[in-house]
């Protein structure tokens, strides 16, 4: 049963993971322990959620194929890969027994390797209990642009769903994953409450596609529609923290945060804030969720489920398997005016010769 009668401390991290000059790249392992400090510091300050942004961990790829330099590109690639986070792994080992001495939710954005298919990554939600351990896992369902290269595209079933904790009900939604409407509608109608909005953090253009704006409209609208409070993180990247010879299509000035908390109305708690690296805090009162179905429900007074049906694709996304199970076909449909008789003659010589 759904409780409202609580309020949560919600923490948001807007910092940088550890990019570093080739070969090198990025370090799993010096994010994952600024990622620990992050936590150990929100803890200490009353947070019980703490939330980081896509990718975070080893990083977010903000680099693309330069076909001039396709040699280099390769390496960083593999890099990255090995770099990933492996579900459950060494990483996923000491963010949950930080979890347990903070007595936190933590909720990171990771770049995720398969365990079964080599060279198969993921853009990826890790959910962390302090008492649950792994809670579960969300891989983006849809990959944006750049992300191609190097990320496979999530499930449905339990990687769609809305984890149950003590601290009530909270999902996940990455980037671009804000327009999928059918998404947003699932989640709202399977009960979540808080959700965790990742996004890598991008500069305003001056004409075109604009990130920025997409970023705020995007999370500020899913809280009015679902009646939730939004933890939205991105990342921020300051000038001294990019590297000087990293790859030649790269854009690590572009990152420049965006982050905030923001209420079932749509509206900032705090942030967003811009060109910082901090630990954004805000406390949610569910009680705010119930005020706001008062007027808009989709599990209630709005909900047209007589009108309206959401199918959920529940199976995996595997490159082979094996089935014993093949659907029949009616193939008199194919050859109108045979018998089912004549059609289950395995030689169809009238079938052949009306062919030749």
């Amino acid at each position: 049963m759904l409780e409202f009668d609580r309020k949560v401390g919600i923490s948001v991290v807007q910092t940088a993971p550890i990019y570093m000059d080739a070969p090198h790249y990025v370090s799993k392992a010096a994010t994952l322990e600024k990622a620990v400090q992050k936590i150990k510091e929100a803890a200490s300050s009353g947070a019980e959620l703490v939330v980081f942004p896509e990718t975070f961990l080893p990083g977010f790829p903000y680099w693309s194929l330069d076909f001039k330099r396709q040699q280099q590109f390769a390496e960083i690639w593999g890099k990255l890969y090995l770099e990933s986070v492996l579900v459950p792994g060494v990483a996923t080992n000491r963010l949950c027994e930080v979890a347990r001495q903070t007595k936190t939710y933590i909720v990171m954005g990771i770049n995720e390797k398969d365990a079964k298919y080599p060279g198969r990554m993921y853009n990826s939600i890790l959910f962390i209990g302090p008492t649950e351990g792994i809670i579960g896992v969300h891989r983006k369902v849809n990959i944006t642009i750049h992300e191609q290269l190097f990320h496979t595209r999530g499930n449905g079933g339990k990687n769609i769903g809305v984890h149950s904790t003590e601290i009530g009900n909270i999902s996940g939604i990455i980037c671009g994953e804000h327009i999928q409407l059918p998404y947003l509608y699932h989640l709202i109608t399977s009960g979540t409450q808080l959700n965790c909005s990742l996004w890598p953090g991008y500069n305003e253009v001056s004409s075109g596609y604009d990130l920025k704006n997409e970023i705020s409209t995007t999370t500020k609208a899913l809280a009015i529609f679902g009646k939730i409070w939004c933890a939205l993180a991105s990342t921020y990247i300051p000038e001294s923290e990019r590297p000087s010879n990293f790859y030649s299509n790269t854009c690590f000035d572009q990152s420049y945060g965006g982050s905030g908390i923001i209420n079932p109305n749509g509206q900032y708690v705090v942030g967003p804030v811009y060109n910082e690296d901090t630990i954004l805090y805000a406390e949610a009162d569910f009680k705010q969720n119930l005020w706001g179905m008062s007027v808009h429900n989709l599990n209630g007074s709005y909900g047209r489920g007589d009108l309206f049906k959401l199918e959920i694709n529940n199976n995996e996304n595997e490159p082979s398997y094996s089935s014993n199970s093949y659907a029949e076909v009616d193939e008199s449909s194919i050859f109108p005016g045979y018998t089912a008789n004549q059609m289950n003659n395995s030689t169809y010589p009238e079938i052949n010769a009306s062919i030749s």
